[in-house]
């Protein structure tokens, strides 16, 4: 029995195109004498078995597996490409993205240019986590916006597509949220933004499902779902079933992670799977009503004439009460862009470059 395991796993690094662990005396044999080697010595390894370790090593090798009757090439999705946008406080815009599509670059740049959203603000956090699609001209085209020289952002096969220059772009700081539901092009942009020094990564690895897909028929009439190619970031940095690791890993259940996104203030129960193990607050971020201009006026009337003599009431007397952001991964993105407010003020106030 341990020579027939022995023989299946050094058939199946083989047979995936990987170098077993430590191979003794350089490297393995072909593979079509390791194969007469085994079938000749291992007297109690099925042929039909050989076969069927070999067949799923070389399909895990390629992201390979046969589609179901009713189910397309490329993932297909109905999420709308900005599922959420909001602004936290201090300046934050945040924005969910459902699936990085060919409609995801116009809306964003719309959202660039709101100045609703943008006046004042800090940075940006995109939030990939969940998010999805196989589009990566998309991811191109979304990672150009927040890129403004001229440098290499994704090949998928075709040859690198590179942003464009700009005389006036986004430079404010940019965080990415993701997790192991961050698939595809999604994946894809997280990783140019990265490699273009733009964005920092936070969350957990990703899915490593960032590849160009092709289907192949075959014999018995089924279709065949194969990664022909893998997708490039940057100069050099190729995404792989591995998935993409992020720059500060923040350790979340994808249950906690769903909760999280319904309702970021939300309190979570201790549990398997808690980011903490107790019953403490997971976040820091605070988020307080903005006091309008009369409101502060007010106030320093009050300050001024003693608010012992004053008709008028305390501002924050109607505040409401104070608002924890208790999803850790976006916390942790919260407090990154205060931090770099608190350090570099000049370059995370005001309005965005071109705007």
């Amino acid at each position: 029995m341990f020579r027939r395991i022995a023989a299946c796993s050094l058939f199946l690094a083989t047979s995936a195109g990987m170098q077993a662990v430590n191979p003794p005396h350089g490297s393995l044999p072909p593979l079509s004498e390791l194969r007469d080697l085994l079938r000749k010595n291992v007297k109690d390894l099925p042929e039909a078995e050989l076969d069927a370790v070999a067949s799923q090593a070389l399909l895990e090798r390629v992201q390979g597996r046969i589609l179901g009757p009713d189910e397309s090439l490329n993932e297909e999705s109905t999420e709308a490409a900005i599922k959420d946008k909001r602004v936290f406080e201090p300046g934050c815009l945040y924005l969910r993205i459902g699936q990085v599509s060919l409609g995801l670059a116009p809306q964003l740049a719309a959202v660039l240019r709101d100045t609703n959203l943008v006046t004042g603000t800090r940075g940006l956090i995109l939030d990939l986590r969940f998010a999805g699609g196989t589009d990566y001209v998309g991811a191109a085209n979304t990672a150009n916006l927040l890129v403004s020289g001229d440098v290499p952002l994704l090949d998928w096969g075709d040859g690198p597509v590179r942003a464009t220059p700009k005389e006036s772009a986004w430079d404010l700081p940019v965080t990415v949220l993701v997790n192991r539901e961050t698939r595809g092009s999604a994946e894809a942009l997280a990783a140019a933004l990265r490699a273009a020094n733009v964005g920092l990564v936070l969350g957990n690895r990703t899915a490593g499902r960032a590849a160009v897909y092709r289907e192949v028929p075959l014999a018995d009439g089924r279709r065949l779902r194969l990664a022909t190619a893998r997708v490039r970031a940057g100069e050099d940095s190729f995404l792989g079933p591995e998935g993409l690791q992020p720059d500060i890993t923040v350790k979340v259940s994808p249950e906690h992670e769903r909760a999280y996104l319904d309702d970021p203030f939300t309190g979570i129960t201790a549990g398997p799977g808690s980011p903490t193990g107790t019953n403490q607050v997971v976040g820091t971020v605070s988020v307080r009503r903005r006091l309008t201009e009369a409101e502060l006026v007010r106030q320093r009337r009050g300050a001024l004439e003693g608010s012992a003599s004053s008709n008028v009431p305390p501002a924050n007397a109607a505040e409401p009460a104070l608002k924890i952001v208790r999803d850790p991964v976006l916390g942790r993105a919260l407090d990154l862009i205060k931090g770099l407010a608190v350090l570099h003020p000049a370059q995370t106030s005001g309005s965005p470059a071109g705007k």
